[in-house]
């Protein structure tokens, strides 16, 4: 009974690096007949159900399976985890920043996981505008240590990036998580690290490292494993990407990111973590000038989380870029509504 479902575990852990959302979702549902509310641990497996239901975009599900496992078990990070997927990804930030913060004391203390909730919680502010909340988290919780760790220091690379593309000065911060990076330069063990490392050497101006990265992901590419299809596919030319938008060729940063956008899951993480794909290509459109793709990929963030504040501030650059400032100014006026909505009700609760 228990040895069929431990198994299971470490394949989705597998399911999780590779972006097999499928798989995150159905290998957990082979094994949940097995399982029920009297044998003890389940509640862990409806939290890793939950995350499976919410990476095919069925929330509702994913939602009620993840309250329900914190039912039977309130400290279970993962499934705090995955409730708050569904919240970013329906755009729900309001209740996303109360979620997170009235049940900081479960999963927050002695939690070798907390960074990477203090990671969406600092998203869901960044989200409004709150580039100070933003940065606090930044230093005081997920990267409050330089951490030689890769999952923490993928997730300071994501959020660093994210500022950057906001035009937020977060210099001295890339050049601290560069440094840690830089053991790992040449490794191409796994493409999406490697990827989070050309993040912090290119926010660093340290293009020598990229270069070197670049580098082991072209030799990885020629390979016939796993990693060298996710590097081939996504990895290298996310990196050379990154690398041309760093230094001003957005052009060309957009000419690498087109074919890969709806690819981008082959290289592993979740939907809210590949976001950095989609958000480097409109902010890189919009660099060069671009705006039609620009408006294009706008409405596309727009029609999917109207919600966004960001979204809506995206759109009015893209309109203003088009030429239509009445448009962008409509646009505008809803980011602000949206701000107020969101920001206005947070203070009350903090």
């Amino acid at each position: 009974l228990h040895s069929f479902p431990t198994r299971r575990s470490s394949d989705l852990h597998i399911d999780f690096l590779l972006g097999a959302s499928t798989m995150l979702r159905d290998r957990i549902a082979q094994a949940l007949p097995y399982w029920d509310a009297s044998v003890p641990g389940y509640g862990y497996v409806l939290g890793m159900y939950a995350f499976g239901l919410e990476e095919t975009a069925l929330y509702t599900r994913a939602e009620d399976t993840g309250r329900r496992a914190l039912e039977l078990n309130r400290r279970d990070p993962w499934a705090v985890h995955a409730v708050t997927h569904v919240m970013e990804m329906t755009g729900r930030l309001r209740e996303g920043i109360e979620w997170l913060t009235s049940r900081e004391p479960d999963w927050a203390p002695d939690n070798g996981f907390a960074f990477h909730n203090w990671w969406h919680l600092a998203l869901f502010h960044l989200d409004t505008g709150e580039i100070a909340k933003v940065l606090d988290l930044y230093d005081q919780r997920i990267r409050a240590v330089a951490s030689p760790v890769p999952l923490e220091m993928i997730d300071a690379s994501a959020l660093l990036w994210r500022l950057e593309l906001r035009g937020v000065d977060v210099s001295a911060r890339w050049t601290a998580l560069a440094n840690t990076w830089e053991a790992f330069a040449e490794h191409a063990y796994y493409a999406f690290n490697d990827v989070h490392a050309v993040m912090a050497f290119v926010g660093a101006r340290r293009f020598d490292l990229a270069t070197k990265t670049l580098a082991s992901l072209e030799r990885k590419a020629i390979g016939s494993d796993t990693n060298a299809m996710m590097s081939r596919d996504v990895g290298l030319p996310l990196a050379q990407a990154l690398v041309a938008f760093g230094t001003g060729h957005h052009a060309d940063a957009v000419n690498l990111l087109l074919p890969i956008r709806g690819i981008a899951s082959r290289f592993g993480g979740s939907h809210a973590q590949r976001d950095i794909v989609h958000l480097t290509l409109i902010e890189a459109a919009l660099r060069s000038g671009n705006a039609k793709l620009a408006r294009a990929l706008a409405s596309e963030r727009t029609q999917l989380k109207p919600t966004s504040p960001f979204n809506w501030q995206l759109t009015a650059r893209a309109l203003d870029l088009a030429g239509d400032p009445a448009g962008a100014m409509r646009a505008s006026e809803k980011a602000d509504m949206r701000r107020k909505v969101q920001v206005g009700v947070h203070f009350e609760v903090a």
